[in-house]
């Protein structure tokens, strides 16, 4: 019988330490977050802005391409065949020139939107960090990407790795 007793009190025991052991793993949406804070109307608001400026350079690139062509086809009828291939030349330049700051518009476009997303980015990853210690989870998965969205940091083995491999990395404090 008292063997029994043993065997429960080990078991009893064992149990409670892998439990207290394991992981706790949640998740979060970012996005959702981002999406309701009241910064999100500046960064609409700048974005409509940078997105005007983008449209106005835009059309005065146009409007001087449209210039040069109308000079253009009054003036061909009096140039040398020479002169029609340089103005012609001319012409190619500045439609080529449009195409190239429309394809760069798209990507500054994005750039400028990552830029100003970033800092609120930035204050939900703080607050996902504050909430996941003091509920006392160990990783957070977002639910949008998949990805970490916080690791306690006892759980990682980057430097214990690293030691392993004989590097010396520096953490951030």
């Amino acid at each position: 019988m008292k063997i029994k007793h043993l065997l429960y009190a080990f078991a009893f025991v064992f149990c409670s330490y892998t439990v207290s052991a394991q992981t706790k793993v949640g998740t979060v949406n970012i996005n959702i977050l981002v999406s309701k804070l009241p910064e999100i109307t500046q960064v609409k608001q700048g974005m409509e802005a940078y997105e005007k400026e983008l449209q106005g350079d835009l059309k005065l690139k146009l409007d001087a391409y449209g210039k040069e062509v109308e000079e253009a086809n009054k003036a061909f009828a009096t140039m040398s065949e020479e002169n029609k291939k340089k103005k012609q030349q001319e012409i190619f330049d500045l439609e080529a020139d449009i195409q190239k700051f429309r394809q760069n518009a798209v990507q500054l476009v994005q750039l400028r939107q990552d830029e100003l997303m970033r800092p609120l980015y930035k204050k939900v990853s703080d607050a996902v960090a504050v909430v996941s210690k003091a509920e006392g989870y160990t990783q957070v998965f977002t639910l949008d990407g998949n990805e970490l969205a916080y690791v306690d940091p006892q759980y990682d083995l980057t430097l214990k790795t690293a030691a392993k491999l004989g590097l010396t990395i520096e953490t951030k404090k």
